[in-house]
C-alpha cells in the first residue's frame, strides 16, 4: 500500500480553546503508527501551540496560514487529503477546498453542513439525528463509535477510574485547556463545604486567570477543601482515573472520562458545547448540561451539592456513559474516512 499523506488544519487558542487540535492529535497518532504522514498545520496562540505540540512529540507547523499556503503544502508533498476541525476554518475553506477538487474530510460537532466534502465525522453521542443536516458528504460517520482518544489517554484501559465513593471524595475539577470564562476559579469559589474535598484543579496550556485562580483556590482551602494545582499536566489520564468525580466542561473531556469510568458534572462553556451537553443529560451520561455564563451561582451551588450528595447517580450515570465508550474510534476514522 502507498502511504497516505494527510493534512490537518485546526487552532487553538484562549478563546478557542484546545480541544479541536487535541482530538485531531488522535488521528494523527493513529496514521503515524500505521507509517503513514500527517502534516498538521495549526494557528492560535503559537507559544501555547509549541509547548503542547512538543510534549506530544507532534512536528507540526504553526502560523497564520492562508488558503494559497494551504494549496501549496498540498500541491508540494502530494497529499490525499485535508481535515478540517473547527467552525470558522470548515466555514472559510471547505467551500474553496471544494471547489479546487481537494478531497476534505470535515470534523464537526453541530450539523447543516452543505459542501461537497469525502466524510463528515461527528462523535458526539446525539450525532446520528444530524446525518441527515450533511446531505453532501460522501461518508458521515456519526456517534461516539467515532471518539477520538489520544493515547495518553488509551493507555488506560476501559472502565480503569474505579471511584470509591468516600467521605472525602477526590474531585477533578477542568474546563479545558484554555477556560474562556475562568469557570475553574468560580467553581472554587462556589463549591459547597458541608462534604470536604480532595480536589485536582487543571489549568490547561492557555489558562491566563493565575491571579483570580489562585484567590480561588485560597478560598477552597479556607472552606476546608485540600487542592492540588496542575498546570498542563503531562498525564491527564493519570489524574482521571484516581478521581471519584469530575467538574469540567462538556467538550471532549467528557468522552475520556466516559471512556475512563469517571462520573462528571459539565456544563457547556463554548456554543458548540451546549446541544450536545443537553443531550447528555438527556441521555443519563452527564449530571448539569447547563450553559455556564446563563447559570447563577445559587444554582451551581445547588447542582454541585446534589452531584456531590448522590453517590448512588454517580454511579449509575458510570455505568451508562462507560457502556457509550471505546478506544477504537480514531483507527475507525483512518479505515473508513481517510
Amino acid at each position: 500500500m502507498s502511504t497516505r499523506r494527510v493534512l490537518f488544519r485546526a487552532d487553538a487558542s484562549h478563546g478557542g480553546g484546545f480541544g479541536h487540535v487535541a482530538r485531531i492529535c488522535a488521528i494523527i497518532e493513529e496514521l503515524q503508527d500505521r507509517g503513514d504522514e500527517a502534516i498538521p498545520m495549526f494557528g492560535g496562540d503559537a507559544p501555547a501551540l509549541a509547548g503542547w505540540c512538543q510534549y506530544h512529540d507532534l512536528n507540526a507547523l504553526i502560523g497564520d496560514w492562508s488558503f494559497t499556503q494551504i494549496v501549496q503544502v498540498v500541491e508540494a508533498q502530494g497529499i490525499q487529503t485535508v481535515v478540517l476541525d473547527g467552525p470558522a476554518l470548515v466555514t472559510d475553506l471547505a467551500p474553496k477546498l471544494a471547489e479546487r477538487k481537494i478531497r476534505t474530510v470535515i470534523i464537526d460537532d453541530k450539523g447543516s453542513l452543505n459542501w461537497p466534502v469525502a466524510a463528515v465525522i461527528n462523535h458526539n453521542s446525539h450525532a446520528d439525528s444530524l446525518k441527515n443536516t450533511y446531505p453532501n458528504a460522501k461518508k458521515r460517520l456519526m456517534g461516539r463509535r467515532y471518539m477520538m482518544l489520544r493515547k495518553e489517554i488509551r493507555r488506560y484501559t476501559r472502565g480503569s477510574c474505579r471511584p470509591m465513593n468516600m467521605s472525602r471524595l477526590r474531585v477533578i475539577v477542568t474546563f479545558g485547556g484554555s477556560d474562556p470564562p475562568d469557570a475553574t476559579s468560580r467553581t472554587l469559589r462556589l463549591l459547597p463545604d458541608d462534604r470536604p474535598l480532595e480536589l485536582v484543579v487543571i489549568a490547561g496550556p492557555a489558562y491566563v486567570h493565575d491571579d483570580a485562580l489562585l484567590e480561588a483556590v485560597k478560598h477552597a482551602t479556607d472552606s476546608g477543601h485540600t487542592v492540588d494545582l496542575r498546570r498542563s499536566p503531562d498525564d491527564p489520564g493519570s489524574l482521571f482515573v484516581s478521581a471519584d468525580a469530575a467538574i469540567c466542561s462538556a467538550g471532549g473531556t467528557l468522552g475520556e472520562l466516559a471512556y475512563l469510568g469517571c462520573p462528571a458534572l459539565a456544563y457547556a462553556i463554548a456554543p458548540d458545547q451546549i446541544v450536545p451537553a443537553r443531550h447528555q443529560v438527556r441521555a443519563g451520561l452527564i449530571f448539569g448540561g447547563r450553559t455556564w455564563a446563563e447559570t447563577p451561582d445559587e444554582m451551581l451551588r445547588a447542582d454541585f451539592e446534589t452531584f456531590l450528595m448522590d453517590d448512588r447517580g454517580r454511579a449509575t450515570q458510570r455505568q451508562r456513559a462507560l457502556a457509550t465508550a471505546d478506544s477504537d474510534g480514531a483507527k475507525r476514522i483512518v479505515e473508513e474516512a481517510l
